[in-house]
């Protein structure tokens, strides 16, 4: 069986040529395949396939919820029989399992086969690429299209309602210390990308997300003095070299220092109730400062529950807000 598509573009760039237009989405999902590195180590070069992500993609399409523009990137295959009608505008193939090969877009395309509706896809079709040329034309694509950074769109979820209420919490805590001139994060945090020295929306919601559970019904601006009294008193009696001032901004560092919140709150609450003032903070983390080695802070680079678990070895505790 052969397929005819119509008001298809030809476009030549350098050595290469490609058709763009529009499939249906179960002609698409049955006619490409894909060949991995692990299936096929001589001329294999996709990577394995993400069942979780493919599912996403499938319950993303059959919910309505948006549109997939982006082009699937394909290579038409010998067996094909691909051919174009340049008076028409229009393509011929066959009908077949195999007859292109996946080149961007696997999880897309895989996620259209588990969807039960089907729509139109915008597609580029290369023809007559050797297997170097669909192996370079992977690395290209893969090498030199930048993703969007997360912290980017951790920062724009709000705009697209798309956050959770954890999610939403922890913004409002973050954006209260970002504008808190007595924190020591005043100019600090980062919402929409890296920056070196900066603590971003990313970090911080890793660092504090375990957190949340312990503080009942407060709010985020009752939670973000807490945070800022505990942060600005760490920073002040356990920092005590300028070398190890800076490593608090390391996103690990950073990271250990709010998991110990838990055991430093606790120890406060014991010993001067439900009060937490930066000065109280400061009291129990005095013994904490001389028994604290500033080499694991300085040393800590990847992982943060070391140096986490080299804290606990000073206090150890549970409790509840």
């Amino acid at each position: 069986m052969t397929i005819s598509i119509g008001t298809v573009s030809l476009v030549r760039q350098g050595k290469h040529q490609f058709y763009s237009f529009t499939m249906e989405s179960d002609i698409l999902s049955r006619t490409c395949f894909v060949v991995n590195r692990e299936e096929d180590p001589e001329e294999g070069f996709q990577r394995e396939l993400d069942k979780n992500r493919a599912s996403e993609i499938a319950n993303y399409i059959d919910q309505g919820l948006g549109t997939v523009p982006s082009s699937i990137i394909l290579s038409a295959q010998e067996d094909a029989n691909l051919e174009y009608n340049s008076r028409s505008k229009s393509i011929t193939f066959r009908d077949i399992k195999k007859a292109f090969l996946i080149i961007d877009g696997q999880h897309r395309v895989f996620g259209f086969r588990l969807a039960k509706k089907a729509f139109r896809v915008p597609v580029i079709v290369y023809h007559n690429l050797s297997k170097t040329d669909e192996s370079r034309l992977f690395i290209d694509i893969n090498s030199k299209q930048k993703g969007v950074p997360p912290e980017l769109l951790l920062d724009i979820k709000r705009m697209a309602e798309y956050e959770n209420d954890l999610e939403s919490f922890l913004r409002e805590i973050f954006d209260a210390l970002k504008e808190d001139q007595d924190g020591i994060l005043y100019n600090r945090l980062s919402p929409a990308k890296k920056s070196q020295g900066k603590i971003t929306r990313t970090t911080f919601n890793q660092a504090t997300k375990n957190l949340v559970s312990i503080f009942g019904d407060k709010t985020p601006d009752e939670v973000a003095v807490i945070l800022r009294n505990y942060l600005n008193a760490f920073y002040e009696v356990v920092l005590t070299t300028e070398k190890t001032k800076d490593k608090f901004f390391k996103p690990q560092v950073f990271r250990a220092i709010c998991g110990f919140f838990l055991s430093v709150a606790a120890n406060l609450k014991n010993k001067y109730g439900a009060i937490y003032t930066e000065a109280n903070f400061r009291n129990i983390l005095m013994p904490v400062s001389g028994a604290v080695r500033l080499s694991k802070i300085n040393e800590t680079t990847t992982a943060y529950k070391p140096l986490l678990e080299h804290f606990e070895s000073t206090l150890n505790s549970g409790f509840t807000l």
